[in-house]
């Protein structure tokens, strides 16, 4: 089944590329011949509007649209900006700098500046050509479409408005679904409220990418969106991002030799990837490293799990503890903090450099720090010089600093874009790398390895090096399968001495790790083990054994659980109902784990909260949906009520907060079970790395 047509509208944001004195005001649009002259007053200004924005739903979601592109097509979907002074307007239409917006409009104005621009009609016009449309847009911006609008019952519209807006939505002849966003959801989702209805198409379209049906999906039932930004569709193992997910693989490794592969010549899943008949790396005896990517993770350590409350008057951050707060030692051997982290917002970027990245997160052990290139992928030039970057790496302290460089992805893979881009991060890491030499700086540079081929990414590792680092990182490769990894490894492996160390960027495969230290890989970093425990329903907790559990969907149906909303607003069940079941499964699953219940008792309990779960379908529950619902769950369940491996895990959080690690539930059980995944991983990774090292003895 081809892929629907898809159609995004999102809204202008006030953050501009460029905000010269003279940009363009209302007065300026109402009249067609000044706008022309101030328009050519602006001209060095001008850019494509999808380029202009910089507001922060904007920039997330371009990252998601860049994600479906790259692995669709750039025909996979179109953009369209609702612009308070231009209209609707395309991604690519050059537009220079204004200052108006419908936000701060009275209703009335509101209604007669969208008359004056046209936007209904231009919005109806639009969705002639459109299977599946996406609204991302405030109070005012969705005000000034004039609702309702023409629409077929073939469509599928997806709006992501706030609660007040949702309500007011009338019916329309396609199918609609509307998730209604407030702080609460801002809180739920840990994104700032400005820029979450982006930040969650993000999420969206990075699960699209991993299972592109998805998209039919949605469009032939549009109340299945929630379930996917949340994490409930099974998803493959693979989490597109900057990270992959960690592999279900055996603990220990089988011998690596072509009777390993398969008939296609590929290693089978549950198998070490064999490793090629060449000799070791020269740099094999540095050994390897695991950084874990930083993310604001972190938990509030008195959290009241019996009551669902959090410490009175915490600060989330100053009040909030990490992993490596938890446990007694880390169970990373580096953080990696991406620029786009550290500025995500002032406030935390004057905290940084008020204190330095080190006592920020609360980390004495090593700290990497990079610039973030999918953040800027689509710029045509990194937003950074080499001089900003080096005092940045300086000042906050890290202990290594990444030159900048431009990621060789997708769209931007093609000859004439590829080349650019190349010879941009060869520049970049050569000037990185003198001026640090001339300068007064302490920290190590790392420069990065670019490429579109095994060869291109081996000529880059061979520059570096004659440039002189003896740290380098290859780019660009999280989404690599494994086996394209290898193949440019096998290049990148002749040019390696004894004292140059390689970083590979957002990968963690615990079946590649022996081909990737065998080929000179020192170390990696991935968030994948710690993000698994609420992303998809097959594999959010891990053990030591390798063996993957799926934790138990016990949402509050108090606050701020959107998904118990939409079964309310759809009759599924009264709200005392759902409460009633959602306390009894919370203590059904408390008194098993004391030994008070038995299985059946408590799975029973369980799967009656959890199969009214099953999110309706064009606004009425589906009996079918539940029953799958149930008998899936019901399998996943036992498996873990019957092998109760929290009981037998030795790590802080089980023994301190035990059955609570298992439950599906907010950011406070979420994140914990992550922490655990990650020490899960990383005592998989350091027993490996042994037995690999005695093996070599």
């Amino acid at each position: 089944m081809p892929n629907p047509r898809v159609l995004v509208i999102t809204s202008c944001t006030g953050e501009k590329r460029c905000k010269p004195e003279n940009q363009l005001r209302l007065d300026d649009f109402r009249d067609p011949s000044r706008l022309r002259d101030r328009q050519s007053e602006l001209a060095e200004y001008a850019c494509q509007a999808g380029e202009i924005y910089t507001g922060m739903q904007h920039l997330r979601l371009m990252e998601g649209v860049q994600a479906l592109r790259e692995a669709l097509g750039v025909d996979a979907l179109e953009v369209e900006i609702l612009s308070a002074g231009y209209g609707l307007i395309p991604e690519h239409q050059k537009i220079v700098p204004y200052e108006v917006t419908f936000n701060g409009m009275k209703s009335q104005e509101v209604d007669e500046w969208a008359q004056h621009l046209g936007v209904q009609d231009a919005v109806e016009q639009r969705l002639e050509s459109a299977d599946l449309v996406f609204f991302l847009l405030g109070d005012n911006y969705l005000r000034s479409l004039q609702l309702p609008i023409q629409t077929r019952p073939d469509q599928t519209l997806v709006f992501l408005a706030s609660g007040g807006s949702a309500k007011k939505l009338p019916d329309l002849a396609a199918k609609t679904f509307v998730l209604p966003l407030s702080n609460q959801e801002a809180k739920r989702y840990r994104y700032g409220l400005v820029g979450l209805k982006g930040f969650l198409f993000k999420q969206f379209a990075e699960a699209v990418v991993v299972k592109p049906e998805l998209l039919n999906q949605v469009k032939t039932n549009p109340e299945i969106f929630q379930q996917i930004i949340d994490g409930e569709v099974d998803q493959p193992s693979e989490q597109l991002a900057l990270t992959s997910l960690l592999d279900q693989v055996p603990t220990t490794p089988k011998a690596s030799n072509t009777s390993q592969k398969t008939t296609t010549g590929r290693s089978s899943k549950d198998e070490f990837l064999p490793i090629p008949d060449v000799p070791p790396a020269a740099n094999i005896h540095l050994g390897m490293q695991y950084y874990i990517p930083e993310w604001d993770d972190h938990v509030d350590p008195n959290y009241d799990f019996l009551n669902d409350r959090l410490t009175p008057g915490r600060d989330p951050h100053h009040d909030e503890v990490y992993a490596h707060q938890i446990y007694d030692a880390p169970n990373y051997d580096g953080i990696l903090v991406s620029k786009v982290v550290v500025d995500s917002s002032k406030k935390k970027r004057a905290r940084v450099e008020a204190v330095g990245i080190h006592d920020f997160i609360r980390y004495q052990g090593p700290v990497m720090g990079d610039c973030g290139a999918f953040g800027y992928v689509k710029e045509e030039e990194p937003p950074y010089n080499t001089v900003e970057i080096l005092d940045y790496y300086q000042n906050l302290g890290f202990d290594y600093g990444v030159s900048i460089d431009h990621l060789i992805v997708g769209p931007f893979a093609v000859p004439g874009i590829r080349e650019k881009r190349y010879e941009l991060t060869m520049k970049n890491a050569q000037e990185f790398f003198e001026k640090h030499q001339a300068g007064d700086y302490t920290f190590t540079p790392i420069g990065v390895a670019q490429g579109w081929n095994p060869e291109t990414y081996a000529e880059s590792v061979k520059e570096n090096i004659r440039v002189g680092y003896d740290y380098i990182a290859l780019g660009g490769l999280a989404r690599a399968q494994s086996r394209e990894i290898v193949e440019i490894m096998q290049e990148v492996r002749p040019h390696l001495t004894p004292n140059i160390r390689l970083h590979l960027f957002g990968v963690a495969r615990i079946n590649a790790i022996p081909v990737f230290r065998h080929l000179g890989i020192t170390s990696f970093d991935s968030a994948s083990p710690l993000r698994r425990a609420w992303l998809g329903s097959g594999a959010n907790y891990h053990t030591v054994s390798s063996k993957m559990y799926t934790a138990v969907r016990i949402p509050p149906v108090d606050g701020h659980g959107v998904r118990v909303k939409r079964l309310i607003e759809a009759g599924v069940a009264e709200r005392d109902t759902l409460k009633g079941l959602e306390q009894k499964a919370l203590k059904a699953l408390r008194a098993f784990d004391q030994g008070e219940l038995g299985l059946e008792e408590a799975l029973e309990s369980l799967l009656a909260y959890d199969e009214l779960l099953e999110l309706p379908k064009d606004g009425k529950a589906d009996p079918v949906e539940q029953a799958k619902r149930r008998v899936k769950h019901e399998r996943m369940y036992r498996d873990l009520l019957r092998d109760r491996p929290w009981q037998q895990c030795n790590c802080v959080i089980c023994q301190e907060v035990g059955v609570e690690v298992v439950i599906f539930r907010g950011n406070d059980r979420n994140r914990r079970r992550g922490f655990h995944n990650t020490r899960a991983f990383y005592l998989r990774f350091q027993e490996l790395l042994a037995k690999l090292k005695e093996e070599d003895t």
